[in-house]
């Protein structure tokens, strides 16, 4: 048997799946597949065509059509019993009513399960309980790693633990003598400008220890009443004189090279060898809680827009991360309250229970109750995907408007425009223009400069919302190549609003579900956001 393509279309002839396990050229299986309908009889329940190249073994399963091409060679029996096998991964990965948007919502689980069924045209030796160990994923030696792993961690926590215990222990230990080390400095200090020194005998007498409070007093206010007159140490001043210094720069040569790096887009801080500290920077939707429990739900754009503002394409890829720092609060679910989230695709990690995912409302959970999410580690649990070509979609629109002046020179208007469902922050927008720095800049919102560095128009705008939807920035600049030479006009921004009505309002115990503590951060970011 050789299997060149499986599947899954509606009886009107749409394709929702296929998957094909041997290489062979796009033009060719749409042909196969749009010929298909047209040689279906509607009187069995299922049966086989065949056409002068290939052979059709589909089985309708209620509104939808499972369909194999194979070659004409190959044993019908065997082809019946594949069709059998991968009419059982469709009512298991499918559950509920199997209709195409069912279909359309497991699309990924179906795909990597009929890869198990079928690999380069033939049938592997599976069977139902295979396929599903094999897309769970679940191994022996990795479930003993983690609990090795985090055997280890409990056993040095518990150690960093007794240590600090220990250090605090010695550190109140010696409080006492370290107070009279303090005194005895004092001592010493009065010492050193007076000429008295008790002998052994007077040392014991009530007339010693009067003296010694009474020095250790005025030792203490006499260095605080020197303290504001008397510098800390002395420093001999550095005679200038005008012998030969060695690496001494000529006269204004620095100067040059920090107005150089000015005009090459550098930025020069306040004090020349002062740098600032920078804050480190923290992941996109990292939680910045201190709950056993931390949820990031972050988003991705990968927009393309045309230069008229038409969409080309948009593509919205998110995650739901789960981190779990308290193994005690291991065993938890995540009820969610979600959307009508028309076009979405969902995928969930292969230990989540995809049964209580579907029903509404949704839960996250472990297949197994009995079993806790991994600790210490960030686990990604649920996985979404859009694909649009609505307008209506796009967070921002950005509209350029060249006009060509002379032979080389442009006039150049660039507009933004706000989906007021948004809030965007840091938007950040390059406009390349090769040919120097622009003339006549002016903008309405944000700041715009030129980065000589990477020849390039710089228009930043701290914060784009209702109050400032809209925004232009005009030069004049040229151009050799045309108005192409103004594109691609790259964008980057953040939000902390998603596309997908995802909300994660509560955590529950597996147990006994009762709420437990828990951090989330939620936002969307640019992976890739052009105007070609």
């Amino acid at each position: 048997m050789v299997c060149f393509s499986a599947a899954v279309l509606t009886k009107g002839g749409k394709v929702l799946l296929a998957r094909q396990f041997v290489e062979m050229p796009r033009m060719r299986i749409e042909n196969h597949l749009a010929t298909f309908p047209k040689l279906v009889g509607t009187e069995k329940q299922h049966n086989t065509v065949e056409t002068a190249e290939v052979r059709y073994v589909y089985r309708p399963i209620e509104s939808l059509l499972l369909v194999l091409v194979t070659n004409k060679h190959s044993n019908i029996v065997e082809d019946l019993e594949t069709l059998r096998l991968f009419a059982r991964v469709l009512s298991e990965y499918c559950p509920g009513e199997l209709d195409e948007a069912a279909v359309c919502r497991n699309v990924f689980e179906l795909t990597f399960a009929f890869d198990e069924i079928v690999a380069l045209g033939h049938k592997e030796n599976v069977t139902m309980h295979d396929i599903q160990i094999n897309i769970e994923m679940e191994s022996h030696e990795e479930k003993l790693a983690n609990m090795i792993r985090q055997s280890k961690e409990r056993e040095a926590v518990e150690e960093m633990k007794r240590k600090a215990r220990t250090i605090a222990r010695d550190n109140r230990a010696k409080g006492p003598s370290g107070t009279g080390g303090g005194m005895g400095g004092g001592m010493g200090g009065m010492g050193g400008g007076s000429s008295y020194m008790p002998t052994p005998d007077a040392r014991d007498s009530p007339m010693a220890s009067t003296v010694a409070a009474t020095g250790a007093d005025m030792s203490t206010s006499f260095s605080s009443s020197l303290n504001y007159s008397q510098p800390a140490s002395y420093v001999k001043p550095v005679k200038k004189g005008s012998g030969m210094q060695l690496g001494k720069p000529k006269g204004g040569q620095s100067t040059n090279l920090l107005e150089a790096m000015v005009g090459e887009g550098e930025v020069i801080g306040a004090e020349v060898g002062m740098a600032a500290p920078m804050a480190p920077a923290s992941r996109p939707g990292a939680p910045g809680s201190t709950a056993g429990i931390q949820l990031a739900i972050e988003e991705k754009l990968v927009v393309t827009l045309s230069r008229d503002g038409g969409l080309q394409g948009m593509e919205v890829k998110g995650d739901l991360q789960l981190l779990i720092t308290d193994a005690a609060v291991g065993k938890c679910t995540l009820p969610l309250i979600m959307g009508d989230n028309a076009g979405f695709q969902f995928k969930t990690h292969p230990n989540i229970n995809k049964a209580l995912f579907t029903q509404r409302p949704s839960t996250l959970a472990l297949r197994d109750p009995s079993r806790a999410f991994p600790t210490g580690s960030a686990l990604g649990v649920l996985k979404w995907r859009l694909q649009s070509n609505d307008e209506a979609n796009v967070p921002l629109v950005i509209n350029c408007w060249p006009t060509q002046t002379s032979d080389d020179t442009f006039e150049l208007t660039v507009e933004y425009e706000l989906n007021e469902k948004f809030e965007l922050r840091e938007v950040r927008v390059c406009i390349p223009i090769a040919a120097g720095a622009p003339s006549g800049l002016q903008a309405a919102a944000g700041e715009a400069t030129y980065d000589k560095r990477t020849s390039s128009l710089i228009w930043c705008i701290p914060i784009v919302d209702s109050s400032n939807a809209s925004g232009t920035v005009e030069f004049t600049a040229q151009s050799t190549t045309g108005a192409d030479g103004f594109f691609p006009i790259d964008v980057s921004f953040t939000s902390p609003k998603i596309f997908c009505e995802l909300e994660v309002s509560e955590v529950k115990s597996a147990d006994d579900q009762s709420p437990l503590p828990f951090g989330k951060q939620a936002g969307m970011s640019v992976e890739s956001y052009q105007v070609v």
